[in-house]
Protein backbone atom coordinates (compact mmCIF):
# COMPACT_ATOMS: atom_id res chain seq x y z
CA UNK A 1 0.00 0.00 0.00
CA UNK A 2 1.03 3.40 -0.83
CA UNK A 3 0.31 6.64 1.20
CA UNK A 4 1.02 9.86 -0.16
CA UNK A 5 0.41 12.85 2.02
CA UNK A 6 1.39 16.50 0.89
CA UNK A 7 -0.76 19.23 -0.72
CA UNK A 8 -0.83 17.13 -3.75
CA UNK A 9 -0.89 13.88 -3.19
CA UNK A 10 -0.91 10.89 -5.51
CA UNK A 11 -0.89 7.44 -4.56
CA UNK A 12 -2.98 4.32 -3.56
CA UNK A 13 -4.36 5.93 -0.37
CA UNK A 14 -3.87 9.78 -1.18
CA UNK A 15 -4.43 12.37 1.80
CA UNK A 16 -3.57 16.01 1.07
CA UNK A 17 -5.28 19.59 0.23
CA UNK A 18 -5.74 17.97 -3.61
CA UNK A 19 -5.49 13.76 -3.46
CA UNK A 20 -5.50 11.63 -6.36
CA UNK A 21 -6.20 7.72 -5.72
CA UNK A 22 -8.20 4.24 -5.08
CA UNK A 23 -8.69 6.09 -1.59
CA UNK A 24 -8.59 9.85 -1.51
CA UNK A 25 -9.04 11.80 1.12
CA UNK A 26 -8.54 15.30 -0.21
CA UNK A 27 -9.21 18.92 1.64
CA UNK A 28 -10.45 20.30 -1.48
CA UNK A 29 -10.42 18.03 -4.19
CA UNK A 30 -10.60 14.03 -3.83
CA UNK A 31 -10.50 12.42 -7.53
CA UNK A 32 -10.52 7.96 -6.51
CA UNK A 33 -12.41 4.75 -6.29
CA UNK A 34 -13.53 6.56 -2.92
CA UNK A 35 -13.61 10.13 -2.64
CA UNK A 36 -14.16 12.47 0.03
CA UNK A 37 -13.47 16.79 0.05
CA UNK A 38 -15.01 20.07 -0.71
CA UNK A 39 -15.42 18.10 -4.39
CA UNK A 40 -15.37 14.84 -4.76
CA UNK A 41 -15.29 12.20 -7.49
CA UNK A 42 -15.27 8.94 -7.76
CA UNK A 43 -16.58 5.62 -7.61
CA UNK A 44 -18.27 6.60 -3.50
CA UNK A 45 -17.99 10.00 -3.27
CA UNK A 46 -18.29 12.28 -0.10
CA UNK A 47 -18.27 15.82 -0.07
CA UNK A 48 -19.66 19.44 -0.43
CA UNK A 49 -20.29 18.78 -4.35
CA UNK A 50 -20.17 15.03 -4.74
CA UNK A 51 -20.09 13.49 -8.55
CA UNK A 52 -19.91 9.27 -8.45
CA UNK A 53 -21.95 6.46 -8.56
CA UNK A 54 -22.57 6.77 -5.06
CA UNK A 55 -22.49 10.02 -4.47
CA UNK A 56 -23.43 11.93 -0.53
CA UNK A 57 -23.03 15.54 -0.44
CA UNK A 58 -24.75 18.47 0.04
CA UNK A 59 -24.78 18.98 -4.09
CA UNK A 60 -25.08 15.38 -4.98
CA UNK A 61 -24.98 13.80 -8.79
CA UNK A 62 -24.89 10.18 -9.91
CA UNK A 63 -26.63 7.29 -10.00
CA UNK A 64 -27.57 6.64 -6.04
CA UNK A 65 -27.34 9.97 -4.50
CA UNK A 66 -28.24 11.43 -0.94
CA UNK A 67 -27.93 14.88 -0.42
CA UNK A 68 -29.53 18.28 -0.18
CA UNK A 69 -29.68 19.14 -4.29
CA UNK A 70 -29.25 15.99 -5.47
CA UNK A 71 -29.56 14.48 -9.26
CA UNK A 72 -29.75 11.03 -10.24
CA UNK A 73 -31.25 7.63 -11.09
CA UNK A 74 -31.91 7.09 -7.21
CA UNK A 75 -32.09 10.36 -5.48
CA UNK A 76 -33.08 10.94 -2.11
CA UNK A 77 -32.66 14.49 -0.79
CA UNK A 78 -34.50 17.75 0.10
CA UNK A 79 -34.43 18.81 -3.70
CA UNK A 80 -34.35 15.78 -6.27
CA UNK A 81 -34.34 15.24 -9.80
CA UNK A 82 -34.84 11.66 -10.68
CA UNK A 83 -36.48 9.21 -12.34
CA UNK A 84 -39.62 9.94 -10.59
CA UNK A 85 -39.52 13.75 -9.82
CA UNK A 86 -38.14 16.66 -10.24
CA UNK A 87 -38.79 19.44 -7.56
CA UNK A 88 -39.04 22.80 -9.18
CA UNK A 89 -36.19 24.23 -7.16
CA UNK A 90 -33.65 21.30 -8.41
CA UNK A 91 -34.38 21.94 -11.78
CA UNK A 92 -33.80 25.96 -11.06
CA UNK A 93 -30.58 24.80 -9.72
CA UNK A 94 -29.18 22.83 -11.52
CA UNK A 95 -30.04 24.76 -14.62
CA UNK A 96 -26.96 26.70 -14.56
CA UNK A 97 -25.10 23.62 -14.80
CA UNK A 98 -27.11 21.95 -17.50
CA UNK A 99 -24.12 23.00 -20.38
CA UNK A 100 -21.45 20.96 -18.42
CA UNK A 101 -24.03 17.78 -17.41
CA UNK A 102 -25.72 16.62 -20.57
CA UNK A 103 -28.81 14.30 -20.20
CA UNK A 104 -29.46 15.83 -16.03
CA UNK A 105 -31.50 18.49 -17.00
CA UNK A 106 -34.72 18.33 -19.03
CA UNK A 107 -35.13 20.54 -22.08
CA UNK A 108 -38.09 23.21 -20.50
Amino acid sequence: MHLAKSSLAIGGVARGGIAIGGLALGLLLGVGGMATGLVALGGLAVGGIAISGTAVGGVAIGGGVVGYYTAGGAAWGEYVISGRQQDPEAVRFFRDWRDWLPGTMPNR
